[in-house]
Formats: structure tokens, C-alpha cells, sequence
């Protein structure tokens, strides 16, 4: 079988984090394809636990939904940041706690046809209050609630996030094994 191979990469405009690329590529049957990429990086997802059973929430407005949303402390790494670390500023920055434990939970690939982005999802534990400054554009309300309402609220549509809706489910059918 033929292979893909790659042409060429390039940048067409940069925004802060994000860039939106074009990869050109040769495909198996000898056709060449330009195919536009964002690209975000790696992010990561935080699944706290406040308690056991318990896991903390927040609530931000959502500008392409229009709408608040409950989801999993996250966000993106910085470049060169280790994803741990990234987490656990994620989770003082959105959630205003420090974890003692950040395990991995899982890894994903939110969007892998036209997204350049790695999301890393981990389970913090051992909590205890320290918040950072959030982003200038972040407002947030925070709220816990017993992990089998959050699962209710993932499979029921009402969190619709991608890092949050995997990150509870695989939490939650791990734990049952």
C-alpha cells in the first residue's frame, strides 16, 4: 500500500495561541490535498476531587454556545509547560485549588481531522484552597457536586465539553471495574 507523505507546512495567521496552518500532502494515489489546520496545542483537563465522591465544577460563559456552561477545570498548556504542571495551574487558576496527587487519566484527540490538539485529562486529589489569578477574560462560578450527578449531568447533555464529558465517563467506568 501506498503512503501519505508530507510536502509542506505552512502558518497563514497567527492569534495568540492559535495559528491556522496548511499542511500540503501527497496521498496514496499520487494526488497532492492541502488540508487547513488549527492549531492549539496540548490542553488539559482537571477531573478535582474535593472528596472521594465529590468533584468541584465551574461554570463560565461559553461565546459560541452563547451560554454558561459546567465543565472540568482546564485549559491550555504553554508552550514548553509540562502538562502536570499545566493542570495543577489550570486547577488554582479556574478552580481555586492546589492538588496534593494529579494522576493521568486519560488521553484524546478532540477534533483529529482539522484540530492540532492533544488533551490530556487528570484526576487531582488531596485539595486544599489556593487560588491564582484566572485569565482576564475568565468569570467563573464554582460549585461541588456528588460524582454521580455529575456523571447524570454528562450523559444527560447538560455538561457538553469534550475534556469533561471524557474525562467523568472514563473516571466513572474505571472506578466501577
Amino acid at each position: 500500500m501506498a503512503s501519505w507523505t508530507p510536502l509542506g507546512s505552512i502558518v497563514r495567521y497567527t492569534r495568540g495561541k492559535l495559528a491556522l496552518r496548511e499542511d500540503s500532502w501527497r496521498l496514496p494515489d499520487g494526488t497532492e490535498r492541502v488540508y487547513p489546520v488549527l492549531v492549539v496545542g496540548v490542553a488539559v483537563g482537571v477531573l478535582p476531587l474535593v472528596e472521594p465522591d465529590r468533584v468541584l465544577l465551574v461554570r463560565q460563559y461559553r461565546h459560541l454556545q452563547r451560554a454558561a456552561a459546567w465543565e472540568l477545570p482546564g485549559g491550555g498548556a504553554l508552550p514548553g509547560e509540562d502538562p502536570v504542571a499545566a493542570a495543577q495551574r489550570e486547577l488554582r487558576e479556574e478552580g481555586g485549588y492546589r492538588a496534593e496527587r494529579i494522576e493521568f487519566l486519560t488521553r484524546f484527540y478532540p477534533s483529529a481531522a482539522y484540530v492540532d490538539e492533544t488533551a490530556l485529562c487528570y484526576v487531582a486529589s488531596g485539595l486544599t484552597p489556593d487560588p491564582l489569578p484566572s485569565d482576564d477574560d475568565e468569570f467563573f462560578e464554582r460549585a461541588v457536586f456528588p460524582l454521580d450527578e455529575v456523571v447524570r449531568m454528562t450523559l444527560t447533555g447538560e455538561i457538553t465539553e469534550s475534556f469533561s464529558k471524557i474525562a467523568v465517563l472514563q473516571y466513572a467506568l474505571a472506578a466501577r471495574r
